[in-house]
């Protein structure tokens, strides 16, 4: 059996985005990378829900969602509660959104619009940990 033809071990992610065609291109995106999407949300309420109930390997957040709390909050709630990291996604690359974002102990940024491999480069990162 040649490498190429084995099945990728990936990485179980759940995607926290309130732009829809933007959430389904990331899932196309991962899919293709050969990581399984568990699901995608778009509110803080609904991501820290599906963290608890399939348990990824990493939240891919966005900080601006529909409604409150933020994904800064979520992102906290769902390291503090399960102890699942996540990966910040943000359109506004300020120094203010990472220290806020400190204390959920992100494993990266990713500043939108993100490049393809920079979102490969910080996942393939999380899965040599």
């Amino acid at each position: 059996m040649h490498r190429l033809d084995r099945p990728s071990p990936g990485l179980k992610i759940l995607i926290c985005e309130d732009e829809a065609i933007i959430a389904l291109g990331l899932e196309q995106m991962l899919l293709a990378m050969g990581h399984q999407v568990c699901d995608i949300c778009a509110t803080a309420d609904d991501a820290v829900e599906a963290a608890g109930r399939d348990r990824p390997d990493v939240v891919l957040m966005d900080v601006m969602l529909r409604g409150e709390p933020d994904g800064i909050e979520a992102a906290l709630q769902i390291r503090q509660r399960f102890g699942i990291p996540s990966l910040i996604m943000t359109a506004v690359d300020a120094q203010a959104v990472r220290e806020r974002a400190a204390a959920a102990k992100p494993i990266g940024f990713l500043a939108k619009p993100y490049r393809v491999e920079d979102l490969r480069h910080r996942l393939y990162n999380l899965m040599a940990l």
